[in-house]
């Protein structure tokens, strides 16, 4: 006589073996249709598509965000996935170092680079140059970075520094809102400085998003003409792209208009793939005349670097010069696709090409000068556009002088 237990095992088994041979294809499609339209849209417009391996039925089941990462190639690190509604974040840009003036050296601080002004940072008062010792009372650590960009409302404790003393000076709390979505501010600044007989155009473009930009872009450039600027500073330091067709109308008022129609930039999905190609726009006022400087740094990326190496390579015998950081090198473009699920991946579709044909370094930009905002920790950090800046008053010190500062 069979053990009852050993009956039910071959029971079961056979039950198994009965299900097997019916046809779930359907279900299987209808439980993973979001990871179904992903691997579907990566295999027809991803740069790297032939790298996409056939995937088990398995691997469908993860969430969205871990499959679209699973795909993607090795030395990719452009492309990413997103919710279709953004949480937002606090909108500033911190460094995370312990304490510069070595007081206390295993306190951590975070000083602020940057601050969106729209943004729940910029609304509560946070500027940069501030420094932020804790968060609810909490002093922040190595790993705080998460927490300095997104999250509940949150209270930040301000410190300054007494650099005569080298002494730290509380200064209050800071109440920031929770995080939330705002309006970027493509062109944060417009300044004109007269020194030694020059008259110097300063732009901070942090993106190339808004509909408006080529309408700011004309109004700046028709003040620097009306007040006989002679130089023009681009700070793209914190800038990591945008709109391509954007990028392109503010190259075209910094190279000769007679290249208007020409190509600014061809993007391509290989050497003989051409994915599309765009030119250099006719605009209402030209800058070409002027000498032009670029500030980068180590946020510079994508359609940046594509502006800084078309304008270099375009501008002939007029000089272009970079002074800053090292940009990222990237030399891909993405592209925003919407699923019909909530979200949208944006992969990495094509290489770019610089105006001249060739392809654009991955491996960044190297700055004719290359200058740290934060190697001079020990004094004041000023607001961007300020002309004492690190950056901008080395940039200015070049242009009047012929040689940096430092």
């Amino acid at each position: 006589m069979k053990n009852k237990n050993t009956i039910v095992i071959y029971l079961l088994s056979l039950f198994a073996l009965l299900s097997c041979g019916e046809d779930r294809t359907q279900e299987f499609f209808e439980q993973t249709k979001e990871n179904q339209w992903i691997y579907t849209t990566m295999k027809e417009s991803y740069l790297w598509k032939e790298q996409i391996k056939p995937q088990e039925r398995s691997k469908f089941f993860v969430p969205e965000s871990k499959f679209f990462s699973s795909l993607l190639y090795k030395d990719d690190k452009a492309s990413f996935f997103a919710e279709q509604v953004y949480a937002g974040d606090y909108g500033m840009s911190v460094a995370l170092m312990r304490d510069p003036i070595a007081v206390q050296p295993s306190k951590v601080y975070a000083l602020v680079l940057f601050v969106e002004p729209d943004s729940p940072a910029g609304v509560a008062g946070v500027k940069r140059g501030m420094w932020i010792s804790a968060i609810n009372g909490k002093a922040l650590s190595t790993s705080s970075s998460a927490q300095l960009q997104s999250g509940e409302e949150a209270e930040f404790t301000v410190e300054y520094i007494e650099y005569d003393d080298k002494l730290w000076v509380e200064n209050g709390t800071i109440k920031v809102g929770a995080s939330a979505s705002y309006d970027v501010l493509d062109i944060y600044a417009d300044n004109i400085y007269s020194e030694r007989g020059k008259n110097i155009g300063y732009i901070l473009c942090n993106s190339f998003s808004n509909d408006d930009f080529k309408n700011r872009v004309n109004e700046i450039a028709e003040k620097f003409i009306a007040q006989n600027v002679t130089d023009v500073v681009v700070d793209l330091r914190y800038n990591s792209g945008g709109s391509i067709d954007n990028a392109a109308y503010l190259a075209s008022a910094l190279v000769s208009s007679e290249l208007a129609g020409t190509p600014f930039c061809t993007l391509k999905k290989s050497e003989s793939e051409l994915y599309s190609t765009q030119n250099y726009i006719s605009t209402q006022y030209n800058l070409c005349d002027k000498k032009i400087y670029f500030i980068t740094g180590e946020k510079t990326k994508g359609v940046a670097e594509l502006l800084v190496t078309s304008v270099n390579a375009s501008r002939g015998a007029y000089d272009v010069m970079v002074v800053g950081g090292k940009s990222v090198g990237s030399n891909v473009m993405v592209e925003r696709m919407e699923s019909p699920y909530g979200f949208s991946i944006n992969p990495a579709v094509a290489y770019a090409y610089s105006s001249d044909g060739n392809l654009v370094s991955n491996k960044g930009i190297m700055p004719d000068y290359e200058i740290d905002e934060l190697a001079n920790k020990e004094r004041n950090i000023y607001e961007l556009g300020n002309q004492q800046e690190e950056l901008l008053y080395n940039t200015i010190y070049i242009i009047t002088n012929g040689t940096a500062a430092n």
